[in-house]
């Protein structure tokens, strides 16, 4: 009896290990032809590169994802259907402009530079900053999951960027607004986190920009002959 109870409880784990990863696809692509034949066309995305960066923000960007790209599609009436596994995002930076810390839980992010020139960098889980300038030309990894920032160096010039992501719907979680919009995290909370006064917090939300996407100044080295440090 004993060993059968092992024997059970072997085969439970491998149910759910087996439940637990993704499904292979069983077919080769998943669109609807509701509207008219499916044709290449339906595996273009147009435009990517149509971005422009609103004034007073760091940045602005484009996804070619599961949310708007339907040659990606996740799932349908709730079966598990074959998926690609991957999103474009182009991102155009303003003069100082910074794509804000943020995270993507589902995703590797592959940075592109197309032109201008990027401080990036990333903190692990042992909290080491990885951290290097990017030329055109220039591509950096991002691993899944970890807090990571682009950061335009010139106040002359805008940059861009095209990253490539291992997920069709990799998210995007900035940490900034986390903390500091409104419908962010409590101050009661941030100030046990942070061991700071409420004042201290909530001067920082009242200067924080409501995009979460603010642009450097001065201040922070942009246009000062500042040297960012490779990490």
């Amino acid at each position: 009896m004993a060993r059968a109870g092992v024997l059970l409880l072997v085969l439970a784990a491998v149910a759910v290990v087996a439940f637990a990863s993704d499904a292979d696809p069983v077919a080769d692509f998943v669109l609807s032809a509701a509207n008219g034949p499916v044709t290449g066309s339906n595996f273009a995305f147009r435009g990517l590169n149509n971005v422009n960066v609103t004034s007073g923000q760091g940045s602005g960007a484009r996804s070619a994802n599961v949310a708007t790209f339907p040659a990606l599609t996740l799932i349908k009436k709730l079966l598990a259907l074959p998926v690609q596994g991957i999103s474009y995002t182009y991102i155009n930076y303003a003069p100082c402009g910074q794509n804000p810390i943020h995270t993507h839980p589902r995703a590797t992010e592959l940075l592109f530079v197309i032109e201008g020139q990027l401080y990036v960098g990333f903190v692990d889980t042992n909290n080491t900053l990885f951290s290097t300038t990017l030329n055109a030309g220039d591509a950096f990894v991002f691993p899944r999951g970890l807090i990571h920032f682009q950061q335009n160096t010139s106040p002359y010039g805008g940059a861009r960027a095209l990253a490539a992501l291992n997920s069709q719907n990799p998210g995007t979680q900035r940490v900034g607004s986390a903390l500091f919009l409104p419908s962010g995290i409590p101050g009661t909370i941030t100030q046990v986190a942070f061991n700071a006064q409420a004042a201290a917090l909530e001067a920082i939300k009242q200067n924080f920009p409501a995009s979460g996407n603010p642009v450097g100044t001065s201040d922070t080295g942009c246009g000062r002959g500042f040297t960012y440090q490779d990490n």
